[in-house]
């Protein structure tokens, strides 16, 4: 119901958007407005900030599959400023092994002491592969230094669509209960966070486009999420997390 729910608020907002302009003629629309639809690839993670003790050493990472395609609106307000909205689809994920040291988390063994769910203090090796999809609506002040660039600063709201958290934990134990709880060996232990996932996200945005051609560019996006992504009383992890990501594509000026 919540996919069926989102493809109907990306169909309304395109309509919306797309029929901003009508009403005025050609020429009036090329000089005051703009629509790009944009493709990149998603680079980065979803990060405490700062790294916390509890993570001891990252021994891989990778991006996940993960990618954006989204459709920009923007009215030129003088010949060098103006606002920019859109909507986008935003899949956001990565793979990560690390040591880890006194963490808080929920897990369930498999296999050492005993099997079973127990949440506490846990040390050795973890592994997490996580993928949130988003639909991201973007509200940006526009630059237009050159005829070949254009900038943009801002922020955006998103709200999930599907979210992936899960991984695995080897090689250690888990203190039940907390640091000074009873000790159980972890041999192997699984946990899937994705229920727990928030639907929501928010943080700042950063764009540059560079047009190579009169219609194509190069662009670079950042996006900085402010919002944890567990909300506060979840008890799985002991940091917060956020979404931090960059996207590197091209650009259509339509």
């Amino acid at each position: 119901m919540r996919k069926n729910r989102y493809i109907l608020w990306i169909i309304s907002g395109l309509m919306l958007l797309s029929g901003l302009g009508a009403g005025v003629s050609a020429q009036e629309f090329r000089q005051h407005w703009e629509k790009k639809v944009f493709a990149g690839y998603n680079i980065g993670g979803t990060s405490p900030i700062p790294l916390p003790a509890e993570i001891r050493k990252i021994n891989s990472w990778k991006p996940g599959f993960g990618g954006t395609l989204a459709f920009h609106l923007t009215r030129w307000l003088t010949p060098e400023w103006g606002l920019t909205t859109g909507l986008a689809i935003d899949l956001k994920g990565m793979k990560i092994d690390a040591d880890v040291k006194y963490l808080q988390t929920s897990l369930v063994v498999g296999e050492g002491d005993r099997a079973g769910q127990f949440t506490g203090s846990f040390n050795g090796k973890n592994k997490t592969n996580m993928r949130n999809d988003y639909l991201v609506l973007p509200l940006l002040a526009a630059w237009r230094p050159a005829e070949r660039w254009r900038v943009r600063l801002g922020g955006y709201v998103a709200f999930q669509n599907a979210a992936k958290f899960e991984g695995t934990a080897s090689d250690g134990y888990i203190r039940n209960g907390g640091p000074t709880g009873e000790k159980i060996n972890v041999e192997s232990a699984t946990y899937d966070f994705a229920e727990e996932v928030r639907n929501f996200d928010a943080g700042l945005m950063a764009s540059g486009d560079w047009f190579f051609t009169e219609k194509m560019a190069l662009t670079g996006q950042l996006s900085w999420g402010l919002v944890p992504i567990f909300p506060s009383d979840f008890e799985g992890l002991s940091y917060k997390m956020y979404n931090i990501y960059f996207s590197l594509g091209v650009a259509y000026k339509l």
